[in-house]
């Protein structure tokens, strides 16, 4: 009992920090959680580093210990504490932490206190951020659960933002070409507008010529003269 709260569940060494924690509430070394995801090891739920949480761990100013051949001499129970009550983190008691933050404290503070806000760090919590450390059987199927409906609720959200941004894309494409045939109509008015101008030019070119002509050609009838004309 004592080995889970004193001992990496990946390797099997002495607890150091940095000390991370997965959703399942288990304790590991960074070194492990590390070598683990880049050497894709047998913990499936561990795949990044956004699938475990730095713990924020209160120190015990009692406790000492030696390590000899990757084991501990312990002359005091737990080297970390409770924050708020004191209580040792060493199995005895149930300890939880806030997955946002990572700051952990033990179960009796959060029910005696109940807070809507990290009791450490003054963070926003809900009951989906709090994670129980090396639970029973039953807090770690119910802490599964969280992770299977966190996990869906993220590809779902992650499905409908692909599909609200093709939606945009389409709406984008739509007002650009709705804008491009507008711009053709009015460019095409412009255009019928310009040769309308010419034609209308070209018509009052051809009258001005004809009553020129007309003009030359008609003779007064006094002046009017066969030889001479």
């Amino acid at each position: 009992m004592v080995g889970k709260w004193q001992h990496c569940a990946m390797s099997g060494h002495p607890l150091v920090k940095p000390i991370m924690s997965c959703g399942l509430g288990r304790l590991y070394n960074k070194e492990a959680v590390i070598e683990h995801i880049l050497e894709k090891g047998p913990h499936s739920h561990i795949k990044k580093t956004s699938d475990v949480v730095e713990l924020k761990l209160s120190d015990n100013p009692t406790y000492k210990s030696e390590v000899k051949a990757d084991s501990y001499i312990n002359h005091y129970d737990a080297p970390y504490v409770c924050p708020i009550i004191g209580l040792e983190m060493s199995g005895r008691y149930r300890f939880v932490y806030n997955w946002k933050c990572g700051c952990v404290m033990s179960e009796r503070a959060t029910q005696e206190i109940p807070n809507e806000t990290c009791h450490r760090c003054g963070s926003e919590k809900s009951s989906d951020d709090v994670i129980v450390i090396n639970g029973t059987e039953e807090d770690i199927k119910l802490q599964c659960e969280r992770l299977n409906r966190l996990r869906k609720e993220k590809k779902s959200k992650k499905k409908n933002g692909t599909e609200d941004q093709k939606s945009s894309k389409s709406k984008k494409h739509a007002l650009e070409s709705e804008k491009v045939s507008s711009n053709k109509k009015v460019k095409s008015s412009q255009q019928g507008e310009q040769s309308s101008d010419k034609f209308k030019d070209l018509d009052t070119y051809k009258k001005l010529f004809h009553k020129n002509n007309e003009k030359k050609d008609s003779a007064h009838w006094v002046t009017y003269n066969p030889y001479y004309n």
